[in-house]
This record gives C-alpha cells, sequence and structure tokens, in this order.
C-alpha cells in the first residue's frame, strides 16, 4: 500500500522562478525532482510511520482485525508490534472509537480515554481516527499520544490546589483570630475608661436610688396617714391626733420640692440606666465576631457608636467636631468596620498627646462609594514612618502602649471590604486617614 503521510508542501514544489539564475534554476529543479521521487516511495512513507513517537494503528473497520502496527503504538500498549498483528483491536480497548466509525463517522479528534494495556492495566490516551477506503475495505487509521505522565501532573496539581485551599482557610481562619483578638487588645487597652464610662451613670443611679428610698419613706407615711383619717368617722377623737401628725409632716417637708424632685430624680436614673445599656450594647457589637455574611449598616451610626466607645479616651484632652452627610448603607461587616473607626480615632487621639486638640470626622457619599475622613491636630508623620503605618507590629508607640496591629489589621479589613485608606500627614500638621467603602449593591462578596 503507498500512501503519503506527510505530502511535500506546494511550495516546495513550485516551478523555478523565471527570474532566478540559470544554476539557481537546476538545482530548484533538481530538488523537485528529488522531492517528488520520495512523496511517491512507499519506502518513505513506512519509515515515517514506523520513525513516528505518536503511536499507530491501523485496522480493518469491519472486523476489528489490526493490519498494522508501529512501535510507539506497541510500547504504549506493552507488547511488541508482531504480538499485535491479527488482534482484535477492540481488545486494545478501541472498541468505541471502532464503533463511532462503523456509524459513519468520518473522523474522531482528539479524544481523551483509556486504553488497555498487554497486563490488563489501564492507559490515558489522547486518540484521533480516521476512515480510508483502500480498494474494497475499509480501514481505520487510529493514532493515539500516551498522556499517563500529564495525568500524573494533572493530579499533583490537583493535590496542590487541594493543599492550598486548606492552607487558605487555616489562613483565614488565623487572620480572623487575629482580628478578634486584637479586638480583644483594644478593649483591654480601653478597659479602664469603659469602666469609668460605667461607673459614672451607676454612681448617680444609685445615689438616686437612695434619693427615691427617702422620698418613698415620706410618701409612705403620708399615704398611711390619709389612709387612717379617711377611715374615721368624724366624730371619732382619734381624728385630731392623725390630724396633727399629717400637718406636723408637711410642716416639715417640702411636699411640692419632692414630688418635682422625685420626677427629676427618676428621669435622671433613667438616662443613667440608659447610658450604660448603650456602652454595653456598644461593646457587645464591638466584640462580636462578625465573620458571617456582610450585611447593610449605616456609617454614620457606627461613627457615633465608636466615638460614645473610645469617649474616655477622648473628653479630656480632644475637642470632637462631626460633619455627617446622608449616606447610603454599606455592605460589609459592621463589627470589623467599627474597628477600625476606633482605632483611628484613638491612634488621633494618642497623636494629640498631651496636649490635646481637634478630631475633626466628616462622612460624605461619591458615586461607588461612601468615605469616612478622620482628621487630627496632632503632631503628623514623616515619609519614611507614613511609608510603615499598615505594616505589621510596626509602631511608633513605647513598649507596652501598643501592639503595633491596629492600623495593619484595619488596613487589611478594608481592603477585604472591597475599599481602601488613604493617609493625609505632614510632620506637625496633623494627619487624616480617608477610608473608602464601596456603597451597598457594588460589592456583593463575602468575608469567609
Amino acid at each position: 500500500m503507498v500512501a503519503t503521510i506527510f505530502p511535500v508542501p506546494d511550495a516546495a514544489l513550485a516551478a523555478p522562478e523565471a527570474t532566478d539564475p540559470p544554476s539557481v534554476g537546476i538545482e530548484r529543479a533538481r530538488h523537485l525532482s528529488v522531492l517528488r521521487d520520495l512523496e511517491e516511495s512507499e519506502s518513505y512513507s513506512r519509515v515515517l510511520f514506523h520513525a513516528t513517537q505518536t503511536g499507530l494503528l491501523i485496522a480493518d473497520v469491519r472486523t476489528e482485525c489490526i493490519l498494522e502496527v508501529n512501535p510507539a503504538a506497541a510500547e504504549i500498549l506493552g507488547t511488541d508490534a508482531e504480538a499485535m498483528y491479527g488482534r482484535s483491536a477492540a481488545m486494545c480497548g478501541m472498541g468505541p472509537a471502532l464503533e463511532a466509525m462503523r456509524g459513519g463517522a468520518p473522523r474522531l479528534d482528539r479524544h481523551e480515554c483509556l486504553l488497555a494495556r498487554a497486563d490488563g492495566s489501564p492507559v490515558p490516551v489522547i486518540l484521533s481516527a480516521v476512515t480510508l477506503k483502500v480498494r474494497d475495505r475499509d480501514v481505520v487509521v487510529l493514532s493515539f499520544v500516551d498522556i499517563s505522565g500529564i495525568s500524573a501532573v494533572q493530579e499533583q496539581l490537583r493535590l496542590s490546589h487541594a493543599h492550598l485551599e486548606d492552607a487558605m482557610t487555616r489562613l483565614q481562619a488565623q487572620r480572623e483570630a487575629v482580628i478578634q483578638s486584637e479586638k480583644m487588645a483594644s478593649i483591654g487597652q480601653l478597659a479602664a475608661g469603659v469602666a469609668h464610662e460605667i461607673n459614672n451613670p451607676i454612681g448617680y443611679v444609685t445615689s438616686n436610688l437612695a434619693t427615691i428610698s427617702e422620698y418613698t419613706d415620706l410618701l409612705r407615711t403620708l399615704l398611711f396617714l390619709y389612709r387612717d383619717l379617711a377611715g374615721m368617722d368624724p366624730d371619732d377623737p382619734r381624728r385630731d391626733t392623725v390630724i396633727d401628725e399629717l400637718t406636723e409632716v408637711l410642716a416639715e417637708e417640702d411636699l411640692d420640692y419632692v414630688l418635682g424632685d422625685l420626677d427629676a430624680v427618676l428621669k435622671e436614673s433613667v438616662e443613667g440606666t440608659t447610658r450604660v445599656a448603650d456602652i454595653v450594647q456598644n461593646l457587645k457589637s464591638f466584640a462580636r465576631d462578625d465573620s458571617l455574611k456582610k450585611v447593610p449598616h449605616d456609617l454614620n451610626d457606627g461613627v457615633d457608636a465608636m466615638i460614645r466607645m473610645v469617649w474616655n479616651e477622648l473628653k479630656y484632652s480632644c475637642k470632637v467636631e462631626k460633619d455627617f452627610s446622608d449616606l447610603p448603607p454599606v455592605l460589609c461587616h459592621a463589627g470589623q468596620i467599627n474597628q477600625v473607626i476606633m482605632n483611628i480615632l484613638v491612634n488621633a487621639a494618642h497623636a494629640m498627646a498631651p496636649d490635646g486638640g481637634t478630631i475633626t470626622i466628616r462622612t460624605q457619599a461619591h458615586e461607588h462609594d461612601v468615605e469616612i475622613a478622620i482628621s487630627d491636630t496632632g503632631c503628623g508623620m514623616p515619609p519614611e514612618t507614613k511609608q510603615r503605618i499598615f505594616e505589621p507590629f510596626f509602631t511608633t508607640k513605647a513598649v507596652g502602649k501598643g501592639t503595633g496591629l491596629g492600623l495593619s489589621i484595619s488596613h487589611g479589613i478594608v481592603l477585604d471590604h472591597g475599599g481602601r485608606i488613604e493617609v493625609d500627614t505632614e510632620p506637625g500638621a496633623g494627619s487624616t486617614f480617608h477610608v473608602f467603602l464601596p456603597i451597598a449593591g457594588d460589592d456583593d462578596g463575602d468575608l469567609g
């Protein structure tokens, strides 16, 4: 059977150009003659058939009998070529391809499948097939390449990817634990101030309760006397005694003052307990682990809550000015964003210590995001410090005064929310931290 496996390119068979020199034309004609002879040579085709590193197998479409096989195919199938002649190609796992050819498919391109080696073990290959008409027989030429090495690499990549995903999951869990630990450290640093903020309202509530107890005793005495008086007959000789006692009590006590002060004391006590409840709620909101789904949040409410949270750090040395705009909701983990705001507020207060100054907080909405700008009139930062403020464990505070994680974690939180932090600062002229967060609907991602 004579077949041209690799036809000579048309360009190589082109006739000599009329403009070529005579010597070039003669050489090209000689080259053309050799190529044509080689193309028509059966030995040339057989050399290519047996030399190629792609497995090639020729089989009868109807009987599935193997007619020809090259060494590469025999090696892939774990046997030798002589042992394969006359065998059924289906025994090698090529039955589905032959069935497709018998069904009228003219060719099969780059089909990934498993063939069977001589020892019965599977070998993954990429297989192609094409049918030819040779005399009165339909034959199929099957070519295949062993991809077991590629499959091993793919499996290794799959395992590596699984290990990487596991490592990322553990890293995310550790990161969330660090964020939570930094929250607890912040609460620890603020504990004295928070305790003081709670003690103040508790103190005057306690004092007010003592006053209310005295007023209650007075009102109880009066009520008992009026009850006794109301139950006596007009001629009862005890009426004069009860009336004298009432007169004496009313003379000693300013009942109008007591009744008026009682309202004020009760109102003040309610305000005190509400203040304590707000502080506790702020603490709970700040300390909670909110690694669940993001929810819409009003940043103005968050800023107000964090001002109350750190008020003891601010009130004695800082003046706080607010310039809030109406804001659309931001899709976020509220506790984490509150942590960012708290860290910046505390850093602003420390930057102005011990002389104090003014913290100005502005909020405004842009087309796609919301901005919180927190400015202080503190010492500012030189360029070399500004470049490092978001590095983990970098701090300019004295030993024991800071972990060096506050701004680093804040930066990571904002990035995880699809936002950014920008800093304007100059030595001696204070600093402004700009926090930008996408408006709800612009970023639907989750942390974890």
